[in-house]
């Protein structure tokens, strides 16, 4: 094998490890499984979960308390299909689509007083993908 093909089989396998590698860490969750997120029912039956997690819901209307300027946002997501419900405390860039009703992921754990401390929110406003009536 000459020295160019050799450099390209070995750039090839090298991006193919590095493709396997993000692969699994970006699949890996606390508890082994591969879900991108757990919704608010299967995160609270499963007690008092310790680590990082994320959660799915929609944003309980009424529950948005804004603090701290804007910067910090204490909320109630809730499973639609229970009547499952966490409180979430969040510290950061909220988004401009967060709003009641709105469909959300945090990532973050849960504290011991059982507030969910989020580290990230990210949602989605659910009129904006509504077919018009």
């Amino acid at each position: 094998m000459d020295g160019r093909r050799l450099k390209f089989v070995l750039i090839g396998l090298g991006l193919a490890a590095t493709m396997a590698f993000l692969f699994v860490v970006g699949t890996q969750q606390s508890d082994g499984g591969f879900a991108y997120y757990v919704t608010v029912d299967e995160f609270l039956v499963k007690g008092a979960p310790a680590g990082h997690f994320r959660v799915n819901g929609k944003v309980r209307p009424g529950s948005i308390e804004r603090l701290d300027a804007g910067r910090r946002v204490v909320f109630t997501v809730a499973d639609p299909k229970t009547a499952a419900a966490l409180p979430v405390d969040f510290t950061g860039i909220i988004p401009d689509t967060f709003v009641d009703d709105a469909d959300v992921v945090v990532e973050g754990k849960r504290r011991p007083d059982g507030v969910f401390e989020a580290t990230t929110l990210l949602a989605k406003c659910p009129s904006k993908y509504e077919a018009a009536k």
